[in-house]
């Protein structure tokens, strides 16, 4: 009887953990095929900023080492996130270690890395289509 009462619960455990793995999968995915353009014509103009510095937690880095850096975190993220403006504002503006704002330097004048990509975003987003 036991035996009966142990395999029952089996299949029902098994059949409770494959409706949440169906139903949860579509909720990890948040960031739809929009955003996903938005962001990578962000990260590509922000590449292409040779004049740029990125610098987080203290230490300077290029234009595409800052690229690197924010696809990577974008990687680890983008199934928490829903837009690009949350990305931003979440994700590429601070760092997850010390908490510190991420800091832009083009053309001798500084600013946080959040306003910077808000206005790099405003610029890209007239490139790409809905």
């Amino acid at each position: 009887m036991f035996n009966v009462i142990r395999i029952s619960m089996m299949k029902r455990n098994a059949l409770l953990f494959l409706l949440c793995t169906l139903f949860a999968t579509p909720l990890l995915a948040k960031l739809n095929a929009h955003e996903e353009a938005r962001i990578a014509a962000m990260l590509s103009a922000l590449g292409e900023k040779k004049d740029l510095t990125f610098i987080r937690n203290g230490s300077s880095h290029n234009s595409e080492e800052a690229v690197s850096h924010l696809q990577l975190k974008l990687s680890k993220t983008r199934n928490r996130l829903d837009s690009a403006e949350q990305f931003i504002d979440n994700v590429a503006s601070t760092s997850s270690v010390s908490g510190k704002p991420y800091l832009v330097r083009v053309d001798g004048k500084e600013e946080t890395a959040q306003v910077f990509l808000h206005q790099l975003i405003a610029e890209t987003d007239k490139t790409v289509k809905p």
